[in-house]
């Protein structure tokens, strides 16, 4: 006989198959419920995110364009007085200091003069000698002269020796005036006058030296009358420079003479120093650099402690012409392409526009606006068109 645990069958494969399906049923049935019993999250609606901008209401105006420029305060007038004769500075006045200033007439220096002193003796003595001679050579062609109309006495040769010798005196007599008269003016010449009321820039020469001709002796600068030559782009000066109509004749092929408008001229090292110009010339035109030099002249100040003086630094500001129905936003408003964006509706939309002037930290624009657009003023870096826009804040034009 068997024992019993031999004797049992295993389960069929049908009972198995039965069994896998349904613990998958349950299984199954299990996720369902628990998939039921959970609860789903609150639905939210999908929102675009708004760009945070500030904007400026443009409306067209009228814009004074201002040319600025950099450019050393010069006295106009500098004049460098040389020796003309030669000597020893016998003297150099006191007061005769480099800042120093002198006036018009005043001595300088003194040259010796004794040789042209002494040349212009000999001068005059040589004259009354000459001119005694004179007068009796004339009286002796007078009576030779005489002699031979009326009594026939002497020839026609003796009246013209006679005559020889009157015109030999007087030719002595001039050469001896020149001499004397040049003697004159070399001992005037002996004093150096200053030739104008100026400041004393620069002394070449000490007493007791010896100068000759042309020797540079000192440099006087009239202070009274300041300029600025500003070197400015051809094109700015050509384009907002206020230039009258030609006035120069035919055939004087050069720049129209600048409007002389008020300008201002401030120290670069101090804001408050500065004085008022007004625009006087073109000086200059330089091909290498493509600059024009224009000259203002500076406005004499009184009671000013510290003035604009010959040497210093200096930027000049100078109104240019006038631009019309313009729109003037800033800068940052215009992106690197030329492009503007504006808010209408709630949304950003670009705008290509033309920028006719860039000053300091504002933008001018032509073509592109239209007046009363709010114009965004916020840098944005490549928005996308139809983007939702905030308005936080604006500016004022």
């Amino acid at each position: 006989m068997m024992p019993e645990t031999q004797t049992r069958k295993k389960p069929s494969v049908i009972v198995r198959l039965v069994l896998c399906l349904l613990i998958l049923a349950l299984g199954i049935g299990g996720f369902i419920v628990l998939k039921k019993m959970k609860k789903s999250p609150p639905e939210r609606p999908v929102t675009q995110p708004a760009l945070q901008v500030e904007v400026m209401i443009v409306h067209p105006r009228d814009f004074p364009v201002t040319i600025h420029g950099y450019g050393d305060v010069k006295a106009r007038t500098r004049v460098t007085l040389s020796a003309e004769v030669s000597g020893r500075v016998l003297r150099k006045e006191a007061h005769l200091l480099a800042g120093s200033v002198v006036n018009r007439g005043d001595v300088l220096f003194a040259i010796d003069g004794k040789d042209y002193q002494l040349e212009l003796d000999t001068a005059k003595s040589r004259l009354a000698v000459l001119s005694r001679d004179l007068a009796l050579a004339r009286a002796e062609l007078q009576r030779v002269d005489t002699l031979r109309r009326k009594k026939r006495v002497g020839s026609i040769s003796a009246v013209e020796k006679a005559e020889a010798a009157v015109n030999a005196i007087r030719n002595q007599i001039i050469q001896v005036r020149k001499t004397r008269n040049r003697a004159e003016i070399q001992l005037g010449r002996c004093l150096l006058h200053a030739p104008f009321t100026g400041r004393v820039d620069w002394i070449g020469v000490e007493a007791d030296e010896y100068v000759t001709p042309g020797k540079k002796m000192i440099t006087l600068v009239d202070d009274s009358v300041l300029e600025v030559n500003v070197p400015l782009d051809s094109r700015d000066a050509a384009r907002w420079l206020r230039l009258r109509d030609r006035e120069q004749a035919d055939g004087q092929h050069w720049f129209a003479r600048p409007e002389p408008v008020t300008c201002t001229v401030i120290w670069s090292e101090d804001d408050t120093v500065r004085a008022s110009a007004t625009v006087d010339r073109i000086v200059s035109f330089d091909p290498k650099t493509r600059m024009i030099e224009v000259a203002v002249t500076l406005k004499q100040e009184k009671n000013t402690p510290v003035p604009l003086v010959d040497g210093m630094f200096s930027r000049v500001t100078i109104p240019g012409r006038v631009l019309h129905n313009v729109y003037v936003v800033p800068r940052e408003a215009v992106s690197f392409t030329g492009m503007v964006y504006v808010v209408t509706d709630g949304r950003l939309h670009s705008r290509k526009v033309e920028v006719v002037r860039e000053e300091n930290d504002l933008a001018v624009i032509d073509k592109g606006l239209n007046p009363g657009e709010a114009v965004i003023t916020t840098r944005l870096e490549e928005p996308l068109d139809n983007a939702l826009v905030r308005v936080v804040g604006g500016k004022s034009q």
